[in-house]
This record gives structure tokens, sequence and C-alpha cells, in this order.
């Protein structure tokens, strides 16, 4: 994977801000630094940590998408928990 282009993280920006949970204790620049912060980590860190956390054969038989998609409903029954 790569960093995410500027437009691309812009618009997950805008995205955030059309939400009902958008965060109003934050200016839109610190809302975008969050989202290049957690771009940056993702590439640096985060992904390789979350396929090691794949155990084996899974880790090399699935995809990087199938991989992503379990990581995410994981995440948000995580979330949803809270």
């Amino acid at each position: 994977m790569a960093v995410l282009a500027s437009i691309v993280r812009g618009d997950i920006t805008a995205e955030q801000q059309r939400v009902s949970t958008c965060p109003g204790t934050i200016t839109k620049a610190q809302l975008r630094a969050s989202v290049d912060a957690l771009d940056d980590w993702w590439e640096t860190t985060g992904a390789a940590l979350a396929n090691a956390a794949f155990p084996q054969p899974q880790r090399s038989s699935l995809t990087t998408l199938q991989k992503y998609e379990i990581f995410m409903r994981v995440l948000k029954k995580k979330v949803e928990g809270l």
C-alpha cells in the first residue's frame, strides 16, 4: 500500500465532518492532522502489525482485501461495544 494522496485525505476529512459523530471540539485543521497521522502510522507500522496478527496459513492465503474486511469488522464490533 502507499500513503493516501492529499486529495483523498481531504475527502476523508470532509466525510468525517458530515457525520453526526464528528468531534466539535477540534478544528478542521486538527481533524485533517489526525487523518494524516493515522494514514502515516498505518503505512509505517499498522499494516505490518495487522498482517502479523493473522495466523498462518491465513496470513499467506488471504488477500489484502480479505484481511482488511476482517480487520474492519473486528474494529467495528469493538467500537460498538463501547
